[in-house]
């Protein structure tokens, strides 16, 4: 009797010890890129989400009130940031979650997590945006945190990497060409699928993520290589400021191309300009694009914050952004 009720519970053991790892294992058939969608179980759907800093404090419970199922995680010290375990203070005093623990809990809220690496220590000199990737002191180092990052996930199919946030100066003063843009990416990308992980893959534009002309250029090209790939656009003074018309063009012509397209910064002040995004996000939506806003923060003295300190839309001379893009996110999509 006693070895039946050990054997019972060995079998309850490992019954749900499997259970367990099945949970927090994604297949990594679960998420992928078809044709230019991005299929959830083989079906195209639209993700609307926001960038987040969890990073510096996990829990992502409030943003499905807002109907997001996508968080861009801002990751500004990609030296220092553990991938899984215990908060770490790094060398500038901050507490940095692990990012295990960040996707962890945006899985436990149905969102999937885009890991974008903002900066590479922590230091605003060392932030990744308008620099030439290739060029900067850490490369050779970052390179190597990419492949630990890609290694650590290749299981976790609801976990996509973003290999850089927003290369190249926006005004191409760095001798940018669409041939660096194309050789460097390209490096990137193949460092992480070098580890075996099949999950999706964000490429940035150029001109700091505003230029989408290096997609219509060889944006197919990149593709006729690659596989599970997300090019990512960021929408400030470079489409906002547009007229309407303007707009729909661009947007129709990348369409047109078939490139599969995430907008994955929008919001109403850019260096100062403040900006309307209704008429863009209105396009965009309606093309049944994704989309993520820039930022999901507490805090009304921040511009482009969508929450105030209270939780309520951000709508503080920003040309109600909260309640605006809060509109968006509740509006019909795949």
């Amino acid at each position: 009797m006693r070895f039946r009720i050990v054997f019972v519970l060995f079998l309850l053991s490992f019954f749900l010890s499997c259970n367990t790892k099945e949970d927090s294992v994604i297949s990594n058939t679960t998420y992928s890129i078809v044709d230019s969608k991005i299929t959830f179980n083989s079906n195209a759907k639209q993700f609307v989400g926001a960038n987040a800093l969890h990073s510096f404090g996990t829990g992502s419970e409030d943003m499905p009130l807002w109907n997001l199922n996508i968080a861009r995680e801002f990751v500004g010290n990609v030296n220092e940031n553990p991938i899984e375990g215990t908060p770490v203070q790094d060398a500038n005093g901050q507490f940095l979650h692990s990012l295990q623990a960040i996707v962890d809990d945006n899985r436990a809220n149905n969102l999937v997590t885009i890991l974008c690496p903002f900066g590479w220590d922590g230091q605003a000199s060392n932030l990744l945006t308008g620099k030439f990737p290739a060029e900067t002191a850490f490369w050779e180092a970052y390179k190597v945190k990419l492949a630990l990052w890609a290694e650590h996930f290749k299981e976790q199919s609801d976990v996509w990497i973003e290999v850089w946030n927003e290369p190249y100066r926006f005004d191409r003063m760095d001798g940018y060409t669409d041939q660096n843009w194309l050789s460097t990416m390209t490096e990137l990308y193949t460092i992480i699928r070098n580890t075996g992980n099949t999950n999706i893959v964000l490429i940035p534009c150029a001109e700091q993520g505003q230029d989408e002309s290096v997609l219509i250029n060889i944006g197919n090209l990149f593709l006729d290589t690659t596989d599970n790939v997300l090019f990512d656009i960021h929408a400030y003074e470079k489409w906002l400021l547009e007229p309407t018309a303007e707009i729909e063009n661009r947007i129709q012509n990348l369409v047109d191309l078939n490139l599969p397209l995430f907008f994955g910064e929008v919001a109403p002040v850019n260096s100062g300009v403040l900006m309307n995004p209704e008429v863009f996000l209105d396009i965009i939506h309606n093309n049944q694009l994704s989309y993520a806003a820039w930022l999901w923060k507490y805090d009304e003295t921040d511009q482009d914050a969508l929450l105030t300190s209270d939780g309520s839309p951000n709508n503080f001379n920003n040309n109600n952004w909260g309640t605006l893009f809060r509109f968006f996110a509740f509006k019909d999509r795949l």
